[in-house]
């Protein structure tokens, strides 16, 4: 009875020791479920068991800067930095879609200028107002693009003044509409070459997002060009002209266009085609 009794204490203590690895796995995998890795720990369907608890665990501060039309990021968990908001002054900025899309996920603490907690309702409403640079089309092509694991910033916004050169940058801004307020201001520094768009169009014929392929590698000071460009469409197709025009802005750089219909997320694009002539 002895022997039998050490030999099943042997066999379970082997069976702990072949746990070890796979939990030290998991205890890493917990650590990382809270950070925007891709695979994208957002995909409730793919991702590891309960992510969206461990996400809460790691959520982020955020407050609202109205003069700014974006979020200071007080204090940053986790690595979602590294995909999301821009930097300026050594400060981290969220925009309205990006402010969205992690509180929906308990990912961000989203806060007033006293403090307190403001709700998915007030969130909602930032966006559906178009005051910010982002439509609630628009919010939902983001979100839908977010959810497949892109990386996805805004049109001709740098992630971060480092590496970027003054002379593209304001190239590039020079061919956006209403783009005439800096993050800088909000500290009372004017700076004329980063520029929020708070006041965006951004359901216009033009760039909205520049979208990156899902890349664990990402680095803001130098995101290489985007995979595609998107544009958001309202009630009909673009005219060829208006499709011309638009083209020229995108520097070579593929242009995709997404409608929302009632919840409802397409994604297109055009292709140029000579017809044959007919006799």
């Amino acid at each position: 009875g002895y022997k039998e009794r050490s030999m099943a204490a042997a066999s379970r203590d082997r069976r702990r020791r072949g746990r070890a690895p796979g939990a030290a796995s998991a205890a890493a995998a917990v650590e990382d479920d809270g950070e925007e890795h891709h695979l994208n720990p957002f995909l409730s369907d793919a991702a590891p068991t309960s992510s969206r608890v461990q996400f809460r665990n790691v959520a982020s501060r955020a407050r609202w800067v109205e003069e700014a039309g974006a979020a200071e990021v007080l204090d940053s968990k986790g690595k979602l930095w590294l995909t999301t908001g821009v930097t300026r002054g050594g400060k981290l900025y969220y925009n309205v879609e990006e402010i969205g899309f992690l509180a929906e996920r308990g990912a961000l603490i989203f806060l007033d200028d006293e403090g307190g907690t403001i709700g998915m309702e007030e969130i909602y409403g930032k966006i559906a107002g178009g005051k910010y640079g982002c439509s609630w089309d628009a919010f939902q092509a983001y979100k839908h693009l977010k959810l497949l694991g892109y990386i996805i910033g805004r049109y001709a916004v740098p992630w971060t003044m480092k590496n970027n050169p003054t002379c593209e940058t304001t190239d590039s801004l020079e061919r956006m509409p209403d783009t005439d307020q800096s993050f800088n201001r909000a500290d009372g520094v004017h700076n004329g070459i980063t520029k929020l768009l708070k006041e965006m169009h951004i359901d216009g014929l033009h760039p909205s997002f520049e979208v990156y392929l899902p890349n664990s590698k990402f680095r803001k000071s130098s995101p290489g060009a985007p995979c595609f460009l998107l544009s958001m469409l309202r009630d009909k197709p673009p005219s060829r002209d208006e499709l011309e025009t638009i083209e020229s802005k995108c520097d070579g750089i593929p242009l995709k266009f997404c409608q929302v219909d009632n919840g409802r997320v397409s994604f297109l694009s055009f292709d140029k085609v000579r017809l044959p002539s007919l006799p």
